[in-house]
């Protein structure tokens, strides 16, 4: 045989295996004495690590004696993806977008299983209220379908459909994980329903309805992080700069996304900007550091901090003289000095929030609209105001499910309503398939705000 052809037929059966395995992963079957030994695994971590559980769990009695029904009810061996079925249901009893027990890397895995010859939703989707609406096809081009709400999947009313995909998302509050779902809605019906090979889609628009058959997606998730779909700066007109801050989490070169802040504010500057746009409603958070070195320096004109009180658990390794591992410390959070070596912006600042505004993107809002360095605009946050953070992480042993957990929560820096949203101090309704009329309606009200000034002042 040629040898390139052997060698063709290596490389094609070693990538073969290597996605078989994946997909099979799912349907590894699991021991109950495995299932018990990684449910034992999972409560131990969390006794380890979270500050205090009643701070999000609603009864927290409830959800160790619920956990140990389960253990108990499974007595013969069941496949990864049955327990991450039956386990997953404690993602919404723990209403926290912090403390999970899910699949590591689930977009990697979708991937997998489409290379396999498997398929995915064809479309992305925004949750309006109780409305499931596309937005955009699978790979976020243009749909001639954008807007239609989706009222049936396959059959079934989707308010039934979507229901136990939601029971098994995390977060503060059912807003909140429906924001979470719709950034992961087709892996989440892929891993509950399985593979469909086509969708049959009643859509309702304009008050007409239509059954559409449409084929699975074949289109693959794009795993790359680049830099400039992340983190965005453009001059808008003469007075209004938008600043695009879709993460605060950039790994060790987090430090890139700071100089890249402090070349956007000279810039703003040298142009002589009057109003800054700051877009958080894609931002589920990250690093504290980014905002506080590379926002706050330029419009903070006053002490501020970052939280009232807060709580944490000392963890191993972390223990300080004094201090013993497992302990509950509690604390004020201390203000922080103005810093006055960067010129300061003294313009006005709207930071534009959704129910996606999550973790530190929450913190940042709270900074903002609590010391009033600027205005909160858009919608409520799904995530609770008092946040908690600092996740740590572990594999459990058999089902390689990756458990979350924090270690400490902090209240707002103004206290108080720490269970509720963070508000907006000016509430705009646009249509959330196209993001931008938010910030083009923020911009009319402004505009026609100080025209209304300058007549009257005349």
């Amino acid at each position: 045989m040629n040898k390139y052809i052997v060698l063709a037929l290596i490389i094609f059966f070693s990538c073969f295996n290597k996605i078989s395995k994946a997909e099979e992963y799912l349907d590894t079957m699991l021991q109950p004495e495995q299932v018990s030994q990684d449910l034992d695994q999972w409560l131990t971590f969390l006794d380890k690590t979270h500050p205090q559980l009643s701070y999000t769990v609603n009864d927290v009695d409830a959800f160790y004696a619920d956990v140990k029904k389960l253990k108990s009810s499974i007595t013969k061996p069941i496949s990864v993806l049955e327990f991450w079925k039956k386990v997953s249901v404690f993602n919404s009893v723990l209403n926290d977008g912090h403390t999970t027990i899910t699949f590591n890397k689930l977009k990697t895995m979708a991937n997998q299983h489409i290379k396999n010859g498997g398929g995915l939703f064809p479309f992305e989707v925004i949750f309006e209220q109780e409305k499931l609406v596309i937005k955009s096809q699978a790979n976020g081009k243009y749909s001639e379908y954008r807007g239609s709400e989706i009222t049936y999947i396959n059959g079934q009313k989707t308010s039934d459909f979507i229901t136990p995909l939601i029971q098994r998302t995390n977060g503060d509050t059912e807003r909140f994980r429906k924001a979470l779902l719709q950034r992961r809605f087709a892996e989440y019906i892929w891993l509950y329903y399985g593979n469909f090979d086509s969708f049959d889609l009643t859509l309702n628009k304009y008050d007409q309805q239509q059954t559409k058959y449409f084929a699975a997606s074949q289109t693959e998730f794009n795993l790359n992080n680049v830099f400039s779909e992340e983190f965005k700066f453009e001059i808008l007109d003469k007075n209004n700069a938008l600043i695009t801050m879709n993460t605060f989490s950039w790994g060790a070169e987090y430090k890139d996304v700071i100089e890249f802040l402090h070349n956007t504010f000279t810039t703003i500057e040298q142009n002589n900007i009057q109003h800054v746009i700051i877009d958080i409603r894609e931002n589920g958070g990250g690093d504290d550091a980014i905002w506080i070195d590379g926002i706050l320096p330029y419009i903070a004109d006053r002490t501020w901090r970052t939280g009232s009180n807060n709580k944490f658990k000392v963890l191993e390794g972390r223990a300080r003289s004094g201090n013993n591992v497992g302990d509950i410390i509690e604390s004020e959070n201390s203000f922080r000095e103005v810093d006055n070596n960067v010129k300061k912006f003294t313009g006005d600042v709207s930071v534009l929030i959704s129910d996606f505004t999550y973790s530190s993107s929450i913190l940042f809002a709270n900074v903002v609209q609590d010391h009033q360095f600027g205005q909160l605009v858009g919608e409520a946050t799904g995530g609770k105001s008092g946040q908690t953070g600092g996740t740590q992480a572990t594999i459990l042993t058999n089902s390689k499910l990756s458990v979350v957990s924090p270690f400490f929560y902090l209240e707002r820096p103004k206290g108080g309503e720490n269970h509720s949203p963070v508000k907006p101090d000016v509430e705009i309704k646009y249509d959330k398939t196209i993001p931008v009329q938010l910030v083009n309606k923020l911009i009319n009200q402004r505009n026609l705000k100080v025209t209304s000034q300058n007549k009257s002042y005349k």
